[in-house]
């Protein structure tokens, strides 16, 4: 019984880390953070999936709105200007009734709230500017939804087999593609 005792205490193993185990993680966390820190404190490259976030959200309140209202004579539609003054948005905010023409209107109304719209000065302080293309590789002017939630344009209505795409160009690339059933995305 004596000799098992011993011979547990003479087997103890060293718990821990080596100094040189302890310096090598602390440089590679150093060379980690020096690495993010720059990639992180610039927005360049970062904005341009901001603004499609916002297309996305603006379309797909465009789209609800265009199945929960199925009156006659409105649009629900978000505009696109192109170029230096690259903007979206819908052309009014006034549903009521008798208003439907100006729903239907080419302009973008200048106060529509962050989530329906962004204002040329706006993309133009980012350097982004906006292009788009159908299945025919036709530009078009807007995009406006039945009340199945399927989008129109003034071009081929999204349905030449394969997605509308609205293309937001800055330091990166970044596309929303809406498809022929209605389906909003990133792309």
């Amino acid at each position: 019984m004596q000799h098992g005792i011993t011979s547990l205490r003479g087997n103890r193993f060293n718990s821990g880390f080596s100094l040189i185990e302890l310096i090598t993680v602390v440089v590679l966390i150093g060379v980690l953070s020096v690495i993010a820190a720059t990639r992180f404190q610039s927005r360049d490259g970062y904005v341009e999936y901001a603004y499609q976030d916002r297309l996305i959200t603006a379309l797909r309140n465009m789209q609800t709105r265009a199945m929960q209202d199925t009156r006659s004579g409105f649009c629900f539609r978000i505009n696109l200007a192109y170029g230096t003054a690259s903007a979206y948005g819908p052309p009014s905010l006034d549903y009521s009734p008798g208003n439907g023409a100006a729903t239907c209107g080419s302009n973008i109304n200048s106060s529509a709230p962050a989530f329906l719209a962004v204002q040329a000065p706006e993309l133009s302080d980012e350097s982004v500017v906006l292009s788009s293309r159908d299945g025919n590789f036709t530009n078009f002017s807007y995009l406006a939804f039945d009340s199945l939630g399927r989008p129109l344009n003034g071009a081929a209505n999204c349905n030449t087999g394969t997605p509308c795409r609205v293309t937001l160009t800055g330091e990166s690339s970044v596309d929303v593609c809406i498809e022929s059933q209605g389906y909003v995305h990133a792309c």
